[in-house]
């Protein structure tokens, strides 16, 4: 004769959900004699209810022996949903420094403020972790442009980039205070030497004819409409995913810099351009073969240290 239910008014789900719930509560071990007691059920029951759970929970239920006692638990670990961690957080806040020179100040404070919710809620999540906001790594520059009333520019540029659209601007080059009116195809937003740049091409009214690719400053547009039409014509990526010396202007090209033993140092301590060469020559000295797509910026940077560099290939 079958054994009768000990408590025959509770049923086996509420059964199974009440022992999930005892061993979710910590990650204690739970004998199962006392569940068999806690659940008012035989032993027999209680081998069904954790095989149940152990079938939804596989990688978190934990079950073994002590003295000849069958114990359960869940080894839960609270997951972290943010999607990133304390490191990421970190760099997160490093980029966040990096970007101070182009961002308003009212829109530095609300990022402020998010990293801090995201580290308040990872220390939630964890709290053997501990993540400070304090900023022990400064940057500084000889120079900064304020780009707080760029920021809708800096949006609709973007914007067009994103929707592969054009727009029409106004563009005040160094030396003319006129300036001119220009129908533009950005294409990609460039940051360097604290300021922000947008790689794209002068076209038609339409954009369906390319007048020649150029490198704005963003700082010097002084009004932008954004025209809600797919520009029809493509214009070629000289970055991609290179690093290249200097802005882009025209096709990439090779040259040669000779340097001076006093100049050495500086410049084997640094990467110029992605397909670089560094050759050591006698005294000391060294040869920079680099590639760059703005051949005037180059002159202007060799020209920089007098005597101790010159162009030896054009």
């Amino acid at each position: 004769m079958m054994g009768r239910k000990k408590d025959s008014n509770v049923s086996a789900g509420q059964k199974l959900l009440k022992m999930y719930h005892i061993l979710l509560s910590d990650n204690k071990p739970h004998y199962q004699s006392d569940l068999a007691e806690i659940l008012n059920c035989s032993a027999q029951t209680v081998i069904r209810l954790a095989e149940q759970i152990e079938l939804s929970f596989p990688e978190c239920f934990c079950s073994g022996k002590e003295k000849n006692r069958r114990w359960y638990s869940l080894q839960i670990n609270h997951k972290n949903t943010l999607g990133l961690n304390y490191q990421e957080l970190r760099y997160l806040s490093l980029c966040r420094e990096l970007s101070k020179p182009f961002i308003p100040p009212e829109i530095g404070e609300r990022i402020d403020q998010t990293l801090l919710h995201l580290s308040m809620l990872l220390l939630e999540l964890d709290t053997r972790e501990h993540f400070s906001l304090s900023k022990p790594i400064a940057f500084f520059s000889k120079g900064k442009i304020d780009y707080s009333e760029k920021v809708s520019i800096i949006e609709d540029l973007l914007k067009c980039i994103e929707n592969k659209t054009f727009c029409h601007i106004h563009y005040i080059a160094s030396g003319n205070q006129q300036g001119k009116n220009h129908y533009f195809i950005p294409q990609k937003v460039i940051a360097m030497n604290h300021a922000l740049y947008v790689y794209g091409a002068i076209s038609n009214n339409v954009a369906t004819e390319l007048k020649h690719s150029t490198c704005l400053a963003i700082h010097r547009i002084q009004k932008l409409d954004f025209i809600n039409q797919k520009a029809s014509i493509s214009i070629a990526d000289p970055i991609e995913n290179k690093t290249m010396f200097g802005l882009p202007e025209h096709e990439p090209r090779t040259f040669s810099i000779q340097f001076a033993k006093s100049a050495a140092g500086y410049i084997k301590e640094r990467i110029w351009s992605d397909e670089q060469k560094i050759e050591e020559i006698e005294n000391g000295e060294i040869i920079l073969t680099i590639t760059t797509s703005s051949e005037r910026e180059l002159n202007a940077w060799v020209r920089g240290f007098g005597e101790q560099a010159k162009m030896i290939t054009y």
